[in-house]
């Protein structure tokens, strides 16, 4: 996904002019909101250089190296904030950037696309094998995260605890091995189910950024830049963190409302924006294949690395999560799967996830 195409800002200024108010908000112990608000901005504009930087080092690397770079970076916050809360101890914190980001990926996104898409046509088809083929692999990252759940109704109370910590860090294993196929299957044998949507892809990006030329940046320039991204947003992440408490309290709701809504819509901002102006042209294969991945890295890499990192940290993080995002996010993948099986679409339908993730939101606030 060409990362050129997103807020189409110059992120360097605002960076430089926010990240200072940043650490003058921690040294002077500025309200809750204000550094809120100054971080989370930052994260969004950090998240573009992320992306950009690894869009250029994907041109440097080639396929494979630029696809497991892009697993590794493309979700630079949501693993930031899930490893920074694993080491404070912290888990269902993490399990909750995780969920958001999936949410707000498969919902809020997605649903933008397709009213975007959609708006004053006629019902428009999917790409039947592209949709089918990842509609599938959505469902077993939803059932691989679901099974935890129904393992705590089977076990002893005495056995519970161990045994889905077990169950999750094998799972995890089997997570990563399922996510490494996917890129074979997506990068060796069966390319010709995602050319044609990268290639309108491409098409769309130069109408959408005439403006913006594409960078030729050198290696070793594209790897600064990354490196400084990031250590900018675990900076800013672990400023959001260390101020949740304030946060929470000042906005009168929980520490995981937090992580389910802010924390995710600021990482995806960028990708979001990217994505919805694509599909401008009626076009949302490429769309559906962005939006699906950023599910699989997160479903099928993020989650388990946490629970490896756990593993070698010794904290307890498992695939068990609260019951109530478990099944919102159940329920969600179970509907965008239902639509993406139908093949057909309109705006309503992207209207209707949009409607849901909002509920959803209004459920997690007043919890």
């Amino acid at each position: 996904m060409p990362a050129q195409a997103g807020l189409n800002i110059n992120y360097g200024l605002p960076v430089m002019v926010l990240l200072p108010l940043a650490a003058a908000a921690k040294i002077f112990h500025w309200h809750a909101t204000v550094v809120l608000v100054v971080n989370i901005v930052a994260i969004v504009f950090l998240s573009e250089a992320i992306s950009i930087s690894s869009e250029e080092l994907e041109e440097h690397l080639g396929e494979l190296q630029g696809a497991l770079l892009n697993a590794t970076f493309g979700n630079t916050v949501e693993l930031t904030a899930g490893t920074l809360a694993l080491v404070h101890g912290e888990i269902p914190f993490a399990q909750s950037v995780m969920v958001g980001s999936i949410l707000s990926d498969i919902l809020l996104v997605f649903g933008c696309c397709l009213v975007t898409a959609s708006y004053n046509k006629d019902v428009l088809e999917f790409n039947g094998a592209l949709a089918k083929t990842l509609s599938s692999l959505m469902m077993i990252t939803a059932v691989a995260l679901l099974l935890p759940t129904a393992l705590y109704s089977t076990f002893p109370v005495s056995e519970i605890d161990s045994r889905v910590l077990s169950f999750s860090r094998g799972t995890s294993l089997v997570l990563l091995i399922l996510y490494a196929g996917y890129l074979y299957f997506y990068l060796e044998t069966h390319k010709h189910l995602f050319i044609s949507c990268e290639h309108n892809f491409d098409e769309e990006d130069e109408d959408v950024e005439l403006s913006t030329p594409r960078t030729t940046a050198s290696l070793a320039s594209s790897v600064i830049r990354l490196v400084t991204a990031v250590a900018a947003t675990i900076f800013c992440t672990e400023l959001l963190l260390e101020s949740i408490g304030d946060m929470a309290e000042t906005l009168g709701t929980s520490h995981s409302f937090i992580a389910l809504v802010f924390i995710p819509l600021a990482s995806n901002s960028t990708e979001g924006v990217t994505v919805i102006s694509s599909s401008r042209s009626g076009n949302t294969d490429s769309a559906i294949q962005v939006i699906i991945d950023s599910l699989l890295q997160i479903g099928l890499f993020a989650i388990s690395f946490l629970v490896i990192m756990g593993w070698c940290i010794a904290e307890p993080m498992t695939l068990f999560f609260d019951s109530f995002q478990t099944v919102a996010m159940f329920l969600a993948i179970l509907v965008v799967n239902h639509l993406l099986r139908d093949g057909q679409y309109a705006y309503i339908h992207g209207a209707m996830l949009i409607a849901l993730y909002s509920g959803l939101v209004a459920a997690f606030y007043t919890r």
